[in-house]
């Protein structure tokens, strides 16, 4: 995981963690979003009702934000704005665009949904959350563990 988000993560208050607090997450979501982007603006709150939702329920979720081409400040205004509760790569370490190349992202929004060793479960997460809300987990878990 240090190899894809780097070694810090910020929250939208602009502390940071380790990334090691993603280690034990079967679940994780890499947000490609924006903020000049109207369909990220359509889509972040129905991301954030399903991740406050599953974590309500006590699943095992996470979110990384991963948006290119911002500064720390206006990229954690976005996060405060959009009461985005998750994490973030920092804008200045390049991550982000590794990110972008890595899974060949063309637009956004785009949801990229992984393991906990980084292997891909789903690459249209943005899709099943819109249509199936939080059931799409129980799906992503299946995925993730082989089944």
């Amino acid at each position: 995981l240090t190899e894809l988000f780097g070694s810090q993560l910020f929250k939208a208050d602009g502390s940071t963690v380790g990334v090691e607090v993603l280690s034990n997450t079967p679940v994780i979501g890499i947000y490609f979003a924006s903020p000049g982007c109207p369909a990220c603006g359509g889509f972040t709150p129905l991301l954030i009702d399903a991740y406050n939702q599953l974590r309500e329920d006590g699943r095992s979720f996470e979110v990384v934000l991963a948006s290119a081409g911002i500064g720390i400040s206006p990229l954690l205004d976005y996060m405060v704005d959009s009461e985005m509760p998750w994490l973030t790569v920092s804008p200045q370490s390049g991550k982000a665009n590794a990110l972008l190349n890595r899974y060949k992202i063309r637009w956004v929004p785009t949801l990229v949904i992984i393991d906990g060793a980084s292997n891909i479960i789903s690459m249209t997460g943005r899709e099943e959350v819109m249509y199936y809300g939080t059931a799409a987990y129980e799906a992503w878990l299946t995925a993730g563990a082989g089944g």
